[in-house]
Order: C-alpha cells, then sequence, then structure tokens
C-alpha cells in the first residue's frame, strides 16, 4: 500500500473560543434544526462519551447526526448502536494545503476501510508523540505533566490533543480556565507548542475518495484571511460547511449561495466539544434544516458508500 509521508505545519493557527457567537445563524425559516453534523467525542477531544452525546441528542430531538472526531472514527460503532437518529460516519481530519493547516470533514465513507484505518492508526501516534513533547516541555518550564495525567478519565483508545492537556493543567490548578492554557503554554508560537503533524491535503481526499466518502471544508470562516476565499472555491472538495458557531449569518449566506450555484452539498454543526462557554450546551443548535438535510442526504446517497 501506498503510504505517503506526513506534512509537519508550522503554520500558526490560534485555538480562540471567544470568537463563537452567541447565537446561531437565522435564515428566517420556520422549520427547526434537525441534523447536526459536527461533534466530537471522548474518541477525540470531546468531554462526552458516544453514548452521551447521543443522549444529548435524543433531549434535543436532533434526527441526524454526525461524530466528526479528530482524526479517527473510533467512536462511530457505540455511537450508532445507541443513537435512536442516522447515525452518518463522519470524521475530521488535519489537513496541509500550500503550507496552510485545514480542517477537513468527510462523510458517507467505509468506517472499516482497510487503507483508511491503518493511516489514521498510524496518525494517532503520530499525535500521542507530539503530546508527550508538549508534556516535555511544559516539564522545562515548572509545570510538570505526565502522559498519563493527561489520559486520565478517557478511554484508551481516545486521539489525544492539546484540549487534554489543558484540562489536565486544569486539574493540577496551574491554570484557572481552558483559553489560559493556549493563551500562556500550549497555544501556537507559545513555549510549550510543538507542530502539529497534518495528512498532506492531496493523501487526505484521495483516502476519503477511495473509501467512498465526501469531502467537506470544515469552517471556512476560521481559515480566514490565511487562505483567501476565492481560493477556497477552487478547492477540489466536495462541498463546504454553511454553519457553525463561528460563522456569522451572512457568511453561512455566502457560503450556502456558492454550493447552491455549483450544485454542491453544504453541511452544518455545532462543532460541539463540552461545555466550556458559560456552560451552555450547544449541541444541535447549529446545524440543518429538514429541507436542507433532504438536500445533503440525496447526495449522500448518489455519491457515498454508506446509504442513508
Amino acid at each position: 500500500m501506498f503510504i505517503p509521508a506526513f506534512h509537519i505545519s508550522l503554520c500558526l493557527m490560534t485555538i480562540n473560543f471567544s470568537k463563537m457567537t452567541n447565537t446561531p445563524p437565522d435564515p428566517q425559516t420556520d422549520t427547526a434544526i434537525i441534523a447536526d453534523m459536527h461533534i466530537h467525542s471522548t474518541a477525540s477531544d470531546g468531554e462526552y462519551s458516544p453514548t452521551q452525546i447521543a443522549n444529548m441528542l435524543h433531549k434535543n430531538k436532533i434526527e441526524v447526526a454526525a461524530l466528526a472526531d479528530h482524526d479517527t472514527f473510533g467512536g462511530f460503532n457505540k455511537f450508532k448502536e445507541v443513537y435512536n437518529g442516522i447515525a452518518i460516519p463522519g470524521v475530521e481530519l488535519s489537513v496541509e494545503y500550500n503550507k496552510v493547516g485545514l480542517h477537513l470533514l468527510a462523510y458517507g465513507f467505509d468506517h472499516q476501510n482497510k487503507a483508511f484505518c491503518e493511516r489514521l492508526e498510524y496518525f494517532q501516534k503520530v499525535r500521542y508523540k507530539r503530546i508527550e513533547m508538549i508534556c516535555e516541555r511544559l516539564c522545562e518550564l515548572g509545570k510538570p505533566l505526565t502522559i498519563d495525567e493527561v489520559k486520565k478519565n478517557y478511554p484508551a483508545e481516545t486521539t489525544l490533543g492539546r484540549p487534554h492537556i489543558a484540562r489536565a493543567m486544569i486539574a493540577k490548578a496551574y491554570i484557572k480556565s481552558f483559553n489560559q492554557a493556549f493563551q500562556k503554554y500550549i497555544g501556537d508560537g507559545k513555549p510549550a507548542y510543538v507542530a502539529k503533524a497534518r495528512l498532506d491535503f492531496d493523501e487526505a481526499l484521495e483516502l476519503i475518495k477511495a473509501s467512498g466518502g465526501i469531502s467537506i471544508l470544515a469552517h471556512p470562516g476560521l481559515f480566514l484571511p490565511e487562505i483567501t476565499f476565492d481560493v477556497m472555491k477552487m478547492l477540489p472538495v466536495n462541498g463546504f460547511e454553511a454553519y457553525h458557531p463561528n460563522h456569522t449569518s451572512s457568511f453561512s449566506r455566502v457560503l450556502i449561495d456558492h454550493c447552491l450555484k455549483h450544485d454542491l452539498p453544504y453541511t452544518g454543526g455545532s462543532d460541539f466539544h463540552d461545555l466550556r462557554k458559560n456552560k451552555t450546551n450547544v449541541i444541535g443548535k447549529w446545524g440543518l434544516r429538514r429541507n436542507e438535510w433532504e438536500y445533503v442526504k440525496a447526495y449522500l446517497n448518489d455519491n457515498c458508500f454508506y446509504q442513508v
């Protein structure tokens, strides 16, 4: 099997959760959101298990959902088992395009595809090594933290990331808030920062296509102005994530209009990780209305391995 080398992204892309909008986009429709296609669980950097996520979705009457954990679909089987709605295979891949770090959402693929599974398993090992290196730098800064402390209370198969380090630092009283960990220690360019390994953009597209899935550029608004919208429109992805907590209503409309003009699918979701921001549960507050979901559903069924 041909496995291209990973690219190490040196671009700076600060995580800033305070940018989330107070209210989701309102396209003045009389239908409720029924599909949340961007949710994170304990399989990656979410705080809640796939079972807990399913219960939240039940409570919010969300009929369609996708776990889009970072670089893993390890939580899909359990989620599909307990969720009483339509569970779509999903994953969020960290990729590099022309030295810019982007995120790609994949949907509808065969989650048992051998090449895809093996590539992500290798990628998880690379991520694990990165977390070890960050812990070493924190120790040098007088904030000792072990990999076991970072993994504590998470399933063994969890794909570790910087949010796990932030939570461990809070538990050890090194910092008072989640954002403080990024702003002072582990954010891009900070003293304990270690660059993330990313899949090559073209390789990611090939993995998605070969496994029967479609590619969606995740939260495009977060990558402006590192990459212009004119460049985004030329990317060989299947579509764009239109609804997202970091998108304004006007930018969501721009994305939707572009997709409809070119017969491309657009998706949306809460990008839910935890209850960090004012203890508000945003799950199901961003996403697709019924007519929008039917549009995406038809595209999935025409183009994907996984049939809804």
